[in-house]
Protein backbone atom coordinates (compact mmCIF):
# COMPACT_ATOMS: atom_id res chain seq x y z
CA UNK A 1 0.00 0.00 0.00
CA UNK A 2 1.37 3.43 -0.96
CA UNK A 3 2.36 6.15 1.50
CA UNK A 4 -0.49 8.21 0.07
CA UNK A 5 -3.15 5.57 0.76
CA UNK A 6 -1.76 4.85 4.22
CA UNK A 7 -1.97 8.55 5.09
CA UNK A 8 -4.95 9.84 7.05
CA UNK A 9 -5.95 12.01 4.11
CA UNK A 10 -4.90 15.35 5.55
CA UNK A 11 -1.71 17.37 5.40
CA UNK A 12 -0.19 20.56 6.73
CA UNK A 13 0.22 23.44 4.30
CA UNK A 14 1.08 27.13 4.42
CA UNK A 15 -1.59 29.79 3.90
CA UNK A 16 -1.75 33.57 4.01
CA UNK A 17 -3.82 34.58 7.02
CA UNK A 18 -5.16 37.74 5.33
CA UNK A 19 -4.01 40.23 2.65
CA UNK A 20 -0.52 41.44 3.64
CA UNK A 21 -0.85 39.35 6.81
CA UNK A 22 1.22 36.59 8.37
CA UNK A 23 1.83 33.15 6.95
CA UNK A 24 0.25 30.34 8.95
CA UNK A 25 0.02 26.55 8.74
CA UNK A 26 -3.35 24.82 8.41
CA UNK A 27 -4.45 21.21 8.04
CA UNK A 28 -6.24 20.47 4.78
CA UNK A 29 -7.14 17.52 2.61
CA UNK A 30 -4.37 15.93 0.54
CA UNK A 31 -5.01 16.64 -3.18
CA UNK A 32 -5.35 13.80 -5.65
CA UNK A 33 -3.51 13.69 -8.98
CA UNK A 34 -5.48 13.75 -12.22
CA UNK A 35 -4.36 12.78 -15.74
CA UNK A 36 -0.72 13.72 -16.45
CA UNK A 37 -0.27 14.76 -12.82
CA UNK A 38 1.69 13.39 -9.87
CA UNK A 39 1.37 13.65 -6.11
CA UNK A 40 4.67 14.45 -4.41
CA UNK A 41 5.48 13.96 -0.74
CA UNK A 42 7.54 17.11 -0.28
CA UNK A 43 10.95 17.07 1.38
CA UNK A 44 12.20 20.65 1.14
CA UNK A 45 11.29 23.97 -0.46
CA UNK A 46 13.26 27.23 -0.65
CA UNK A 47 12.14 30.79 0.01
CA UNK A 48 12.72 32.70 -3.24
CA UNK A 49 12.09 36.35 -4.16
CA UNK A 50 9.58 35.08 -6.72
CA UNK A 51 7.68 33.33 -3.91
CA UNK A 52 7.50 36.55 -1.92
CA UNK A 53 6.35 38.54 -4.96
CA UNK A 54 3.54 36.03 -5.54
CA UNK A 55 2.52 36.16 -1.88
CA UNK A 56 2.39 39.98 -1.97
CA UNK A 57 0.01 39.97 -4.95
CA UNK A 58 -1.96 36.85 -3.99
CA UNK A 59 -4.97 38.69 -2.58
CA UNK A 60 -5.52 40.44 -5.92
CA UNK A 61 -5.29 37.25 -8.00
CA UNK A 62 -6.37 34.26 -5.91
CA UNK A 63 -8.79 33.07 -3.28
CA UNK A 64 -6.67 33.19 -0.11
CA UNK A 65 -8.64 30.36 1.48
CA UNK A 66 -7.14 27.96 -1.09
CA UNK A 67 -3.84 29.66 -2.03
CA UNK A 68 -0.76 27.63 -1.00
CA UNK A 69 2.59 29.34 -1.73
CA UNK A 70 5.79 27.74 -2.99
CA UNK A 71 7.08 27.65 -6.55
CA UNK A 72 9.65 24.85 -6.30
CA UNK A 73 10.95 22.09 -4.08
CA UNK A 74 11.95 18.45 -3.90
CA UNK A 75 10.25 15.26 -2.79
CA UNK A 76 9.21 11.74 -3.74
CA UNK A 77 6.40 10.93 -6.17
CA UNK A 78 3.95 8.74 -4.24
CA UNK A 79 0.94 8.68 -6.59
CA UNK A 80 0.59 9.00 -10.36
CA UNK A 81 -2.36 10.02 -12.49
CA UNK A 82 -3.03 8.56 -15.91
CA UNK A 83 -0.23 8.93 -18.44
CA UNK A 84 3.19 7.54 -19.29
CA UNK A 85 5.27 10.28 -17.66
CA UNK A 86 3.45 10.24 -14.28
CA UNK A 87 4.00 6.48 -13.97
CA UNK A 88 7.62 6.88 -15.07
CA UNK A 89 8.22 9.25 -12.13
CA UNK A 90 6.35 7.19 -9.49
CA UNK A 91 8.61 6.22 -6.60
CA UNK A 92 11.40 8.57 -7.71
CA UNK A 93 12.93 11.52 -5.90
CA UNK A 94 12.31 14.61 -7.99
CA UNK A 95 12.84 18.32 -8.19
CA UNK A 96 9.49 19.91 -8.94
CA UNK A 97 7.70 23.18 -9.56
CA UNK A 98 4.10 24.06 -8.85
CA UNK A 99 1.39 24.19 -11.51
CA UNK A 100 -1.61 25.35 -9.47
CA UNK A 101 -2.03 28.18 -6.97
CA UNK A 102 -4.03 25.76 -4.83
CA UNK A 103 -1.10 23.34 -4.51
CA UNK A 104 2.26 24.99 -3.85
CA UNK A 105 5.47 23.43 -2.57
CA UNK A 106 5.16 24.91 0.94
CA UNK A 107 3.18 21.87 2.08
CA UNK A 108 3.62 18.25 3.05
CA UNK A 109 2.19 17.16 -0.32
CA UNK A 110 1.86 18.85 -3.72
CA UNK A 111 0.05 17.93 -6.92
CA UNK A 112 1.65 19.19 -10.11
CA UNK A 113 2.07 18.30 -13.78
CA UNK A 114 4.46 15.41 -14.39
CA UNK A 115 6.21 17.61 -16.94
CA UNK A 116 7.20 19.95 -14.11
CA UNK A 117 9.29 17.27 -12.40
CA UNK A 118 12.66 15.72 -13.11
CA UNK A 119 14.48 12.96 -11.22
CA UNK A 120 17.31 13.87 -8.86
CA UNK A 121 20.65 12.10 -9.15
CA UNK A 122 21.96 10.14 -6.19
CA UNK A 123 24.67 12.76 -5.59
CA UNK A 124 22.11 15.58 -5.21
CA UNK A 125 20.58 15.94 -1.73
CA UNK A 126 16.93 16.76 -1.12
CA UNK A 127 18.02 20.20 0.09
CA UNK A 128 20.14 21.03 -2.96
CA UNK A 129 17.56 19.45 -5.24
CA UNK A 130 14.82 21.69 -3.86
CA UNK A 131 16.69 24.70 -5.30
CA UNK A 132 17.50 23.19 -8.68
CA UNK A 133 14.77 24.76 -10.80
CA UNK A 134 13.95 28.47 -10.41
CA UNK A 135 17.42 29.97 -9.91
CA UNK A 136 19.51 27.57 -12.04
CA UNK A 137 17.05 27.64 -14.96
CA UNK A 138 16.86 31.44 -14.71
CA UNK A 139 20.66 31.68 -14.84
CA UNK A 140 20.80 29.33 -17.85
CA UNK A 141 18.16 31.42 -19.60
CA UNK A 142 20.19 34.59 -19.02
CA UNK A 143 23.15 33.16 -20.88
CA UNK A 144 20.97 31.72 -23.61
CA UNK A 145 19.63 35.26 -24.15
CA UNK A 146 23.19 36.65 -24.09
CA UNK A 147 24.40 34.16 -26.71
CA UNK A 148 21.36 34.54 -28.95
CA UNK A 149 21.77 38.31 -29.07
CA UNK A 150 25.59 38.25 -29.16
CA UNK A 151 26.19 40.25 -25.98
CA UNK A 152 29.86 40.27 -25.02
CA UNK A 153 29.28 40.86 -21.29
CA UNK A 154 26.34 41.16 -18.91
CA UNK A 155 25.38 43.11 -15.79
CA UNK A 156 23.44 41.57 -12.92
CA UNK A 157 21.81 43.80 -10.31
CA UNK A 158 21.32 42.25 -6.82
CA UNK A 159 24.16 39.80 -7.40
CA UNK A 160 25.01 38.80 -3.82
CA UNK A 161 22.45 36.00 -3.52
CA UNK A 162 22.29 32.42 -4.77
CA UNK A 163 21.19 33.40 -8.29
CA UNK A 164 24.06 35.88 -8.52
CA UNK A 165 26.57 33.15 -7.68
CA UNK A 166 25.10 30.92 -10.40
CA UNK A 167 25.28 33.76 -12.93
CA UNK A 168 28.94 34.34 -12.03
CA UNK A 169 29.72 30.61 -12.35
CA UNK A 170 28.02 30.32 -15.74
CA UNK A 171 29.70 33.52 -16.90
CA UNK A 172 33.09 31.91 -16.32
CA UNK A 173 31.98 28.69 -18.03
CA UNK A 174 30.69 30.64 -21.05
CA UNK A 175 33.63 33.13 -21.12
CA UNK A 176 31.17 36.00 -20.74
CA UNK A 177 32.27 38.61 -18.14
CA UNK A 178 29.70 39.51 -15.48
CA UNK A 179 29.48 42.88 -13.73
CA UNK A 180 27.99 42.14 -10.30
CA UNK A 181 26.05 44.95 -8.63
CA UNK A 182 25.55 44.70 -4.86
CA UNK A 183 24.32 47.16 -2.25
CA UNK A 184 27.08 47.45 0.36
CA UNK A 185 30.84 47.11 0.87
CA UNK A 186 30.56 43.88 2.86
CA UNK A 187 28.96 42.21 -0.18
CA UNK A 188 31.66 43.67 -2.43
CA UNK A 189 34.35 42.17 -0.19
CA UNK A 190 32.60 38.78 -0.07
CA UNK A 191 32.24 38.51 -3.84
CA UNK A 192 35.83 39.56 -4.45
CA UNK A 193 37.02 36.95 -1.96
CA UNK A 194 35.00 34.38 -3.93
CA UNK A 195 36.85 35.39 -7.09
CA UNK A 196 34.46 37.82 -8.81
CA UNK A 197 36.64 40.34 -10.68
CA UNK A 198 33.92 42.89 -11.48
CA UNK A 199 31.88 44.07 -8.50
CA UNK A 200 30.19 47.46 -8.03
CA UNK A 201 28.53 48.93 -4.94
CA UNK A 202 25.26 50.67 -5.81
CA UNK A 203 25.54 52.70 -2.57
CA UNK A 204 28.82 54.37 -3.63
CA UNK A 205 28.59 58.00 -4.75
CA UNK A 206 30.65 57.05 -7.81
CA UNK A 207 28.46 54.06 -8.73
CA UNK A 208 26.88 55.45 -11.91
CA UNK A 209 30.23 56.71 -13.21
CA UNK A 210 31.85 53.37 -12.33
CA UNK A 211 29.05 51.51 -14.13
CA UNK A 212 29.41 53.71 -17.19
CA UNK A 213 33.16 53.18 -17.34
CA UNK A 214 33.14 49.40 -16.75
CA UNK A 215 30.15 48.62 -18.98
CA UNK A 216 31.75 50.49 -21.88
CA UNK A 217 35.14 48.85 -21.23
CA UNK A 218 33.67 45.33 -21.23
CA UNK A 219 31.00 46.11 -23.84
CA UNK A 220 28.36 44.96 -21.34
CA UNK A 221 25.15 45.62 -23.25
CA UNK A 222 22.77 43.37 -21.30
CA UNK A 223 21.49 44.34 -17.84
CA UNK A 224 19.40 41.97 -15.73
CA UNK A 225 17.61 43.84 -12.95
CA UNK A 226 15.60 42.35 -10.09
CA UNK A 227 15.61 45.45 -7.89
CA UNK A 228 13.50 47.99 -9.81
CA UNK A 229 14.69 50.94 -7.75
CA UNK A 230 14.46 54.56 -8.78
CA UNK A 231 18.17 54.32 -9.50
CA UNK A 232 17.40 52.18 -12.56
CA UNK A 233 16.85 55.20 -14.83
CA UNK A 234 20.37 56.49 -14.10
CA UNK A 235 21.79 53.00 -14.62
CA UNK A 236 20.11 52.79 -18.02
CA UNK A 237 21.56 56.15 -19.01
CA UNK A 238 25.05 54.84 -18.19
CA UNK A 239 24.86 51.78 -20.46
CA UNK A 240 26.49 51.52 -23.90
CA UNK A 241 24.47 52.41 -26.98
CA UNK A 242 22.05 49.68 -28.07
CA UNK A 243 21.87 47.95 -24.69
CA UNK A 244 19.03 45.76 -23.48
CA UNK A 245 17.55 45.88 -19.99
CA UNK A 246 15.61 42.84 -18.76
CA UNK A 247 13.59 43.21 -15.56
CA UNK A 248 13.01 39.90 -13.76
CA UNK A 249 12.04 41.00 -10.25
CA UNK A 250 10.90 43.87 -8.06
CA UNK A 251 12.71 43.63 -4.72
CA UNK A 252 11.94 47.25 -3.79
CA UNK A 253 8.21 46.81 -4.36
CA UNK A 254 8.14 50.06 -6.36
CA UNK A 255 4.93 50.32 -8.37
CA UNK A 256 6.44 52.67 -10.94
CA UNK A 257 9.91 53.23 -12.35
CA UNK A 258 10.43 56.34 -14.46
CA UNK A 259 12.48 56.42 -17.67
CA UNK A 260 13.45 59.41 -19.78
CA UNK A 261 12.00 58.66 -23.25
CA UNK A 262 14.55 60.94 -24.96
CA UNK A 263 17.41 58.89 -23.51
CA UNK A 264 15.72 55.62 -24.45
CA UNK A 265 15.43 56.82 -28.04
CA UNK A 266 18.86 58.40 -28.38
CA UNK A 267 20.63 55.42 -26.75
CA UNK A 268 18.53 52.85 -28.67
CA UNK A 269 17.73 51.17 -25.36
CA UNK A 270 15.43 48.15 -25.23
CA UNK A 271 13.55 47.37 -21.99
CA UNK A 272 11.63 44.12 -21.48
CA UNK A 273 10.50 41.69 -18.79
CA UNK A 274 11.44 38.10 -18.02
CA UNK A 275 9.31 35.40 -16.39
CA UNK A 276 10.71 31.88 -16.18
CA UNK A 277 7.31 30.21 -16.47
CA UNK A 278 6.62 31.94 -19.79
CA UNK A 279 10.02 31.01 -21.16
CA UNK A 280 9.57 27.38 -20.08
CA UNK A 281 6.25 27.19 -21.94
CA UNK A 282 7.90 28.66 -25.04
CA UNK A 283 10.81 26.19 -24.82
CA UNK A 284 8.61 23.10 -24.73
CA UNK A 285 9.16 19.80 -22.93
CA UNK A 286 12.21 18.52 -24.83
CA UNK A 287 14.23 21.73 -24.49
CA UNK A 288 13.25 22.04 -20.83
CA UNK A 289 14.42 18.48 -20.17
CA UNK A 290 17.79 19.25 -21.80
CA UNK A 291 18.15 22.32 -19.57
CA UNK A 292 17.22 20.27 -16.51
CA UNK A 293 19.83 17.67 -17.44
CA UNK A 294 22.43 20.45 -17.60
CA UNK A 295 21.29 21.74 -14.19
CA UNK A 296 21.55 18.25 -12.71
CA UNK A 297 25.09 17.92 -14.05
CA UNK A 298 26.07 21.30 -12.59
CA UNK A 299 24.59 20.49 -9.19
CA UNK A 300 26.48 17.20 -9.08
CA UNK A 301 29.79 19.01 -9.61
CA UNK A 302 30.36 22.78 -9.66
CA UNK A 303 27.12 24.19 -8.32
CA UNK A 304 26.55 23.85 -4.59
CA UNK A 305 24.14 26.41 -3.20
CA UNK A 306 24.90 27.77 0.26
CA UNK A 307 22.12 27.02 2.76
CA UNK A 308 21.85 29.50 5.63
CA UNK A 309 19.16 27.85 7.75
CA UNK A 310 16.26 25.39 7.52
CA UNK A 311 12.91 25.83 9.27
CA UNK A 312 9.96 23.46 9.74
CA UNK A 313 6.71 24.42 8.01
CA UNK A 314 5.27 25.56 11.34
CA UNK A 315 7.89 28.35 11.46
CA UNK A 316 7.27 29.61 7.93
CA UNK A 317 6.86 33.25 8.95
CA UNK A 318 10.17 33.16 10.83
CA UNK A 319 11.76 31.60 7.74
CA UNK A 320 10.54 34.45 5.53
CA UNK A 321 11.60 37.09 8.07
CA UNK A 322 15.06 35.52 8.32
CA UNK A 323 15.42 35.50 4.54
CA UNK A 324 14.35 39.13 4.21
CA UNK A 325 16.74 40.11 7.01
CA UNK A 326 19.80 38.89 5.11
CA UNK A 327 19.15 37.64 1.60
CA UNK A 328 22.86 37.24 0.82
CA UNK A 329 23.61 34.97 3.83
CA UNK A 330 22.50 31.88 1.91
CA UNK A 331 19.23 30.17 1.09
CA UNK A 332 16.50 29.69 3.65
CA UNK A 333 14.67 26.37 3.29
CA UNK A 334 11.45 24.94 4.61
CA UNK A 335 11.62 21.34 5.84
CA UNK A 336 8.32 19.87 4.66
CA UNK A 337 8.96 16.56 6.43
CA UNK A 338 8.61 17.77 9.99
CA UNK A 339 6.90 20.34 12.18
CA UNK A 340 9.79 20.33 14.66
CA UNK A 341 12.78 22.66 14.55
CA UNK A 342 15.79 21.14 12.81
CA UNK A 343 17.85 24.15 11.78
CA UNK A 344 21.10 23.60 9.91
Amino acid sequence: MSDYLMNSGTMKAVFLEKPEGRLVVKEVKIPQPGPNEVLIKMSAAPVNPSDLAKIRSAHTEYDLTSFIPGLEGSGTVVEAGKGILPHLWKGKRVACSSEYYTSGSWAEYMVTKAGKCFPLGSKVSDEQGSMSLVNPLTALAFFEIARQNKHKAIINNAAAGALGRMVELLGKKNSIPVINIVRNQAQVDTLRQLGSPHVLNSSDSSFIDDLRSLSHELKATLLFDSVCSRQLEMMCDALPYGSSVIIYGNLTGEKQVVFNPRNLISNNLNISGFYLGTRARENGLIKNMLHLKEVSSLMSSDLKIKIHVMFPLSEVQEAVDTYLGNMSAGKVLLDCRTTHSNKL
